[in-house]
């Protein structure tokens, strides 16, 4: 069962489920083709309906997939969020699974608009390390973050240096504070 999280308006979404016996969890064929409908947001209407079609039944028991085209004529608008509600009936029980994805623009981003986005994803992908008084790195030092992670680096003293890509020569120099508590660690380089 599956389906992307994101999609660029214009292109196609695709979305498949498995469907199994209810008494005794095997993969089993729905009794009808499975349907689906498709929500704005929390709209209480649905802007897509549709059945689900078979995937290789030669060599799959239960499997079905859809594609769907999120353009602006089938409703779909940048920067919303949709969801997909499907039910399928197997031995004479109904049962359903429900997809959320958000639909972004394909237009270019400003240089501004970039570097915000590669911001906020670096803050998220870094959420965990955010301290408790919700500083959050900056772009430049959440990029040395990552590479001293990446790349060899050597402890002398107090001094690290990290790598470039080539191992050996030196990308920067860090200085680590050298109480037997360490609280800040200054690039040097």
């Amino acid at each position: 069962m599956g389906c992307q999280s994101l999609v660029i308006l214009g292109n196609n979404l695709t979305f498949t489920i498995t469907t199994h016996d209810p008494d005794t969890g095997e993969l089993t064929d729905a009794d009808a083709a499975p349907t689906y409908r498709v929500y704005e947001d929390e709209t209480a209407v649905a802007i897509l309906t549709g059945t689900m079609s078979t995937l290789d039944t030669a060599n799959t028991t239960g499997f079905y997939g859809e594609q769907i085209a999120c353009t602006a004529g089938n409703g779909f608008e940048a920067g919303k969020s949709y969801n997909i509600y499907i039910e399928a009936t197997v031995d004479a029980d109904t049962g359903g699974i429900s997809y959320g994805f958000t639909v972004f623009s394909a237009a270019p981003l400003t240089a501004a608009e970039t570097q915000s986005e590669v911001d906020d994803a670096l803050n998220t992908q870094l959420a965990d390390s955010i301290p408790a008084d919700g500083t959050r790195p900056t772009l430049r030092q959440a990029i040395y973050m990552v590479v001293q992670y990446l790349n060899e680096r050597a402890v002398s003293g107090t001094t690290v240096t990290v790598k470039k890509v080539d191992g050996s020569t030196s990308l920067y120099t860090l200085t680590i504070d050298d109480s037997s508590d360490p609280t800040s660690i200054t690039r040097a380089t």
